[in-house]
């Protein structure tokens, strides 16, 4: 018996709404939810894919941070003068040899930019889920370089998701470069659940971890706590300290 229309975007409207709470659901979980047939649900999820809304992964869905997060080239060009400040800082921190991490932000993307110009690098390997930082720096002398594999969401060039989490198990880097979209009083957060779970698992990872992130961040309000000022984390910024101090932010 067909379902009627009505009935069928009433239930593709909870499940969108399923997806966005959760951030990532698998397929399995879907039916349980919804009541429905696994034909059913992945039927659904490629209507909703299809108009944008999330992005299909194997076995499941990951919430539309793919598609309604700023793509990587819009990105490119904010505080553009900002983050080459904090790419020559920051990239001075990078040791000459040994592990590192590079993040997916285009503040992290101009760090990698920088690196190249630095002549005392020796079997640098740099550790990224981002193809444009893998791009900038993919043949370079003395820099060797990894990508962790995960779901591609396109827009941002990146690699994410629970693969991307358990490809860190092996190791341990001298320093984790990191972005994020919002800093306040408490901390650094970022807009998904997933990203923000991604890079948790960077800094317990990590000797140290640098957060790259521009003026324009501060203040900013996004869902996801990634840490909190009082963890082992050090700031990276353009901001004046009158700006931070007037934020409450005690770095």
């Amino acid at each position: 018996m067909r379902v009627p229309k009505h009935l069928v975007e009433k239930r593709r409207e909870q499940l969108r709404g399923l997806i966005r709470t959760d951030g990532y659901l698998p397929l399995a979980e879907i039916c349980k939810r919804l009541k429905v047939s696994p034909a059913t649900a992945r039927r659904d999820l490629s209507e909703i894919a299809a108009a944008g809304h999330i992005t299909r992964t194997h076995g499941g869905a990951l919430a539309d941070y793919n598609a309604s997060f700023a793509s990587h080239l819009q990105r490119q060009h904010r505080a553009k003068s900002g983050k080459e400040r904090i790419a020559m800082l920051a990239s001075a921190e990078v040791p000459n040899s040994g592990l590192v991490f590079l993040d997916a932000g285009t503040t992290v993307q101009a760090i990698a930019r920088q690196l190249l110009r630095r002549r005392d690098l020796e079997d640098l390997v740099v550790v990224t889920n981002s193809i444009a930082v893998a791009s900038i720096l993919g043949g370079a002398p003395k820099i060797a370089v990894e990508v962790l594999g995960g779901t591609y969401l396109h827009r941002q060039a990146v690699l994410l998701g629970s693969g991307t989490v358990r490809a860190l198990k092996p190791f341990s880097f001298a320093v984790a470069l990191l972005g994020g979209e919002g800093m306040d009083a408490t901390g650094i957060t970022n807009s998904h659940s997933q990203l923000a779970e991604f890079q948790r698992a960077v800094i317990s990872h990590a000797q140290r971890t640098l957060f790259c992130l521009d003026a324009t961040k501060i203040g900013k309000q996004t869902p996801h706590r990634v840490s909190e000022w009082t963890e082992a984390i050090e700031l990276v910024t353009d901001a004046s300290r009158k700006d931070l101090a007037d934020a409450g932010i005690p770095k």
